[in-house]
């Protein structure tokens, strides 16, 4: 089954969500109970949401990718993880982000993602105008994580190309068969 793991300051019926539920068939999750965000939380929240399920797809935009990853890296459950600008941050990289709490970017940095290989299919569309998440910071992530990545010449949001996302999911997922 197919979910879709929303961004930091998006929700699960978000333009992403809606179209996705509408071409994939993905399952939006809400994993946020609060305006505050505990990435242990967040990913319990998500955990109860695809407990049931033995063969998951997570696609996740930007802090929902962070998620996404986490959750790929220690669930055997999940066969292919699709990541939209993720959030990912080096454990030696410096945030100055007065938006994003510092326990947030902490948790981030030290969830083992540039430590520990993914057991599953990686997938990473990255956005040639990303203005939030620093390329750099992708690119070693997709690198040490061995993804493949398609790149989009657009913004953080992908706002000018989402409608093509649909179809750049679907391509990735006809590699697993």
């Amino acid at each position: 089954m197919l979910y879709y793991i929303h961004g930091y300051a998006s929700g699960p019926n978000s333009a992403k969500g809606i179209l996705f539920k509408e071409k994939l068939g993905a399952i939006p999750v809400k994993y946020m109970d609060s305006d505050e965000v505990d990435v242990n939380r967040c990913v319990e929240n998500i955990k109860n949401a695809i407990k049931n399920d033995t063969r998951v797809i997570l696609i996740g935009s930007s802090f929902g990718g962070f998620l996404s990853a986490k959750i790929a890296l220690e669930n055997r459950n999940v066969r292919s993880i699709v990541l939209l600008n993720p959030a990912v941050v080096p454990p030696d990289a410096t945030v100055s982000d007065p938006s994003i709490p510092d326990k947030v970017v902490r948790d981030i940095q030290n969830s083992g993602l540039f430590e520990k290989k993914i057991p599953c299919d990686v997938y990473i569309v990255m956005s040639t105008r990303d203005e939030l998440i620093p390329q750099e910071w992708v690119l070693k992530f997709a690198m040490f994580q061995e993804a493949i990545v398609k790149f989009i010449e657009d913004d953080h949001r992908i706002s000018r190309n989402i409608s093509l996302l649909p179809d750049i999911i679907s391509t990735f997922l006809k590699y697993r068969e």
